[in-house]
């Protein structure tokens, strides 16, 4: 009998401590939660009307404890975004979400499927209806890859030719680009060696003026040939 009482004791003591243990834990974990839930989404960017649209998509993150927010798929989902770039991501403790992010710039306008796209320094479409601004920008006919346009972007930028007089882009099925300048000067560039191309084009114009309605064509392999 003595036995089973010092084991009643024993189950007894038992279920107290596992009791008190748990209250203690609920206690801790509810604290934990107060001191560490979200109360803040601090966001950086330039434009407002950006800002409001940043929020409206991560205020569901208000009220949320910061430990379980995963920075990484946060920035996924604000990538979606398209027009945004440099995306950062952090978390100050105790309660608040900061976010830094840019408005890519824009570089050029496109035709997709008859809708009009805004093409991002980020190397993204943009839908024009995602554009809340009015751009003068060059258009760029043809279908091409992004790295493609940025190719002979590049090439332009290198030989110092103003982009700004640039105001249409051709890209023919065969990979090959016609420029389109101010005053309806035409550059047909080739397909191949094209940086080569742009040095003879430079050069020429250099010691040349070029004359409104000219179409230079440099397609022939290190031969210039101009067209009225």
């Amino acid at each position: 009998m003595l036995q089973l009482i010092n084991k009643n004791k024993i189950y007894f003591y038992l279920i107290s401590l596992l009791f008190l243990s748990t209250i203690s834990n609920k206690q801790y974990f509810n604290e934990f939660k107060k001191n560490f839930t979200i109360s803040e989404i601090d966001i950086q960017i330039d434009k407002t009307y950006l800002k409001q649209i940043i929020f409206q998509k991560t205020k569901f993150l208000i009220n949320s404890n910061i430990f379980f927010i995963n920075a990484e798929i946060l920035k996924d989902e604000l990538n979606k975004l398209k027009y945004l770039e440099n995306i950062e991501i952090k978390k100050k403790y105790p309660s608040t979400i900061l976010i830094k992010a840019k408005k890519t710039k824009y570089v050029a306008i496109t035709y997709i499927n008859q809708k009009k796209f805004f093409l991002g320094l980020n190397g993204k479409f943009i839908l024009s209806e995602k554009v809340y601004d009015q751009y003068k920008l060059p258009i760029i006919f043809g279908k091409f890859k992004i790295s493609e346009f940025f190719y002979i972007k590049k090439l332009l930028s290198k030989q110092k030719i103003d982009l700004k007089k640039i105001k249409k882009y051709y890209f023919h099925k065969n990979k090959r680009w016609d420029l389109y300048f101010e005053k309806n000067i035409i550059l047909m560039l080739p397909n191949k060696n094209i940086e080569e191309s742009l040095k003879l084009f430079k050069n020429f114009k250099a010691v040349n003026t070029i004359e409104a309605n000219t179409i230079i064509d440099l397609r022939v392999p290190n031969r210039l040939i101009l067209k009225k």
